[in-house]
């Protein structure tokens, strides 16, 4: 029997603040949007109690704090998250050898067959959720089921700070009332299409099995199969805006080693790659580069989306919001000459040890050579 946990950290970088400072607890905070002051800074968290007021993320500053005006507002502040990101994770990777790391504050745990060392998959989600909440004060939901999507629908049901529990044989019945939008994957032009062809709940996809075998992927729950995600990304917002290319790339430079590091973490290479540009008026651009050869090194992945952030940018326009992700996944590296592929193995042995080093010590402590800053 295969079992799979999705834990999803509940306001994550809001809940980071308040393990920090716990004045906070029980309070709106709202993590970016530039302090609320008429700028034009979007929210990146909101805690709960900040959310009853219609509070959320990608939410302008200025409108969070209409909603909300006694929202305490707090600047992002991505390293330390990363960093507690890093413990979250040191404790999941304690009860399996197989996690996939979904975003910063995310992840699937494979707990097929930990039963005889660990005990029941109930017991011991209940037990991981216990611990991220008593030695980092970080609330969690989970949820627990045969299949990854099940999982993840049922970790989402169970927020805040709850967990969820689909036995064996329940899937399609725990599914089946649930909106189809539900379903990871189904985007907004997806949803649409589905509810012209009269698709609205899980049990309406369920009735066309040959549709529902590509979205909840029911019966693919083997240990042995090979499963990646969609995409490995990250996107900042700058309190200030960022007005020459300089200053962009430093923004840039942090966002790849953070995706170069989730990548190796997770033993993928990716093949294409994006970046995202949000300047001041909220107009926002895409721009993906598809690779000769997939990666997961830091500099190789600085080179591509610094290629694009010049080739693309607004010569004048000031920039509120970089962006960089990593998609087309793959388990394998590379098919290159010799000497191609001698020289990736030694970035290999580069970056593993700069993880490990990152690992023990903090984000900060090392990093390949940043970018010199360059005036556009």
């Amino acid at each position: 029997m295969s079992w799979f946990l999705h834990i999803d950290m509940d306001a994550f970088y809001a809940s980071v603040e308040v393990a920090l400072d716990p004045s906070l607890k029980g309070k709106p905070v709202i993590v970016g949007g530039r302090n609320g002051r008429g700028g034009r800074g979007v929210v990146t968290s909101a805690s709960y109690e900040a959310r009853k007021f219609g509070v959320h993320s990608a939410m302008p500053g200025f409108q969070a704090k209409k909603l909300c005006p006694q929202g305490i507002f707090l600047p992002n502040r991505r390293r330390t998250y990363v960093e507690f990101s890093v413990k979250v994770f040191a404790i999941l990777a304690q009860y399996s050898p197989t996690i996939h790391k979904l975003s910063i504050d995310e992840a699937l745990i494979d707990l097929t067959g930990t039963e005889r060392l660990l005990g029941p998959p109930l017991k011991t989600t209940d037990e991981i959720i216990r611990r991220i909440e008593k030695e980092l004060a970080l609330p969690s939901s989970g949820g627990l089921s045969t299949n990854r999507v099940v999982a993840k629908i049922a970790a989402t049901l169970a927020k805040p700070h709850g967990l969820i529990y689909i036995p064996a044989g329940c899937e399609e019945n725990f599914l089946a009332p649930q909106a189809v939008e539900m379903i990871p994957g189904v985007g907004p032009k997806t949803h649409k299409t589905m509810l012209q062809r009269g698709i609205q709940t899980i049990g309406d996809l369920l009735a066309q099995p040959e549709l529902a075998a590509r979205y909840l992927d029911l019966g693919a729950t083997t240990k042995s199969e090979q499963h990646h995600d969609h995409s490995v990304g990250n996107e900042t917002t700058s309190i200030a805006p960022l007005k020459t290319i300089g200053a962009m790339e430093e923004v840039l430079w942090d966002l790849v080693e953070e995706v170069g590091g989730r990548l190796r973490h997770a033993e993928l290479f990716a093949r294409c790659l994006t970046l995202k540009i949000r300047y001041s008026n909220f107009q926002t651009i895409t721009r993906s580069r598809t690779l000769p050869s997939p990666t997961c090194f830091d500099k190789e992945i600085f080179q591509v989306v610094s290629e694009l952030l010049r080739q693309n940018v607004a010569q004048g326009r000031a920039v509120r919001l970089l962006g960089v992700s990593a998609s087309a996944l793959q388990d394998s590296g590379w098919q290159e000459p010799l000497l191609d592929r001698e020289r990736r193995n030694s970035f290999e042995r580069l970056y593993k040890g700069i993880d490990k080093l990152r690992e023990k010590y903090g984000a900060e402590t090392i990093g390949a050579a940043t970018p010199r800053k360059r005036s556009s």
